[in-house]
């Protein structure tokens, strides 16, 4: 079979001044000089692609602190597992943060840090074993704190925030929500029940653990209530809190709320997963903003709030 190739003399070409800018001159990266500022750094980026969103994001935050709207953020157990939790208790101490909600694994690394200044995890061995389900200190304190909390009318998150505050634990400075409950910022706590390990310890009281988590559902309901013209961040969550927040804020809309002006943000190494996308890029919906911060939360956390930080100069302590 011969195949005859074709002359391009004839082909059709279009002028550039026809066809869409991709990047404009204005957006390019700057080459960093030795020994400049963070500042200079953050000058040096391109406004575009991740760099991009990152300003989006960092303007949107500032403008949020400055005209007192809610930052509110969700977290999944990643966040502490990469050592975030002083960057954390530091955001609230200085009112960045408004209002937090945590997936139960979060929880849990976040009283293991408070007790010991760790997070763990189990061997094969210990899973083989049946071992993985039944910390000690972690079960006991949380249940009991649940346990208590539950005849006072409140929620995980406070009632478990309390508890590390009264208790004698090393590491409080790091514990984010001893620093929640200490401050009087608001901490929503959605476990999945029969996911987390506390629900299998022997002080759990599937009653107390129901009740009080529905309290906490109520309590991020009300928390998006209030949230128009702010930010909600998703972080280190694909699963869990994407679902949870949109359900929050539907709820909060359903029950005579306005909520609008949402500006979203997914920050994951994994945040193209097409389903959590969809749930937090829903909740920009009406009149706000979606954005993408995908890389790994170690590193983009503290880039984000340091840019933020740098942003607001002396508007912040």
């Amino acid at each position: 079979m011969s195949i005859r190739t074709p002359s391009f003399r004839s082909m059709k070409t279009t002028p550039l001044c026809k066809k869409k800018v991709d990047s404009r001159e204005q957006d390019f990266a700057a080459p960093y000089q030795a020994a400049g500022s963070f500042n200079d750094f953050l000058c040096s980026l391109p406004n575009l692609g991740v760099a991009g969103e990152l300003f989006m994001i960092r303007d949107a935050i500032v403008t949020a602190h400055r005209k007192k709207h809610a930052v509110i953020m969700a977290c999944g157990g990643q966040i502490f597992d990469t050592g975030l939790s002083p960057l954390l208790t530091r955001l609230i101490e200085q009112g960045l943060i408004t209002g937090l909600a945590l997936t139960g694994a979060a929880m849990i690394r976040d009283v293991e840090i408070a007790i010991y200044g760790n997070t763990f995890t189990s061997s094969m061995a210990a899973i083989r074993a049946g071992e993985i389900i039944v910390p000690e200190e972690t079960g006991k304190i949380i249940n009991d704190a649940i346990n208590l909390g539950s005849t006072e009318n409140w929620g995980i998150g406070r009632s478990v925030g309390k508890r590390l505050m009264n208790g004698e634990f090393e590491h409080l400075e790091h514990s984010v929500m001893a620093t929640t409950f200490r401050y009087g910022v608001p901490v929503s706590v959605h476990p999945a029940m029969g996911a987390d390990s506390f629900h299998f310890h022997p002080a759990a009281h599937g009653e107390s653990m129901g009740a009080s988590a529905m309290l906490d559902v109520r309590l991020l309901t009300g928390m998006l209530a209030a949230a128009s013209n702010g930010v909600i961040l998703n972080v280190a969550s694909s699963a869990v809190m994407p679902r949870i927040l949109l359900m929050a804020l539907s709820a909060a809309r359903n029950l005579g709320n306005k909520v609008e002006n949402l500006h979203t943000v997914m920050l994951d190494v994994s945040c193209d997963t097409a389903t959590s996308a969809a749930c937090i890029e829903r909740l920009s919906r009406p009149g706000g903003s979606f954005a993408k911060l995908q890389g790994p939360d170690e590193i983009m956390v503290p880039l984000l709030f340091s840019a933020v930080l740098e942003a607001l100069g002396r508007d912040i302590s």
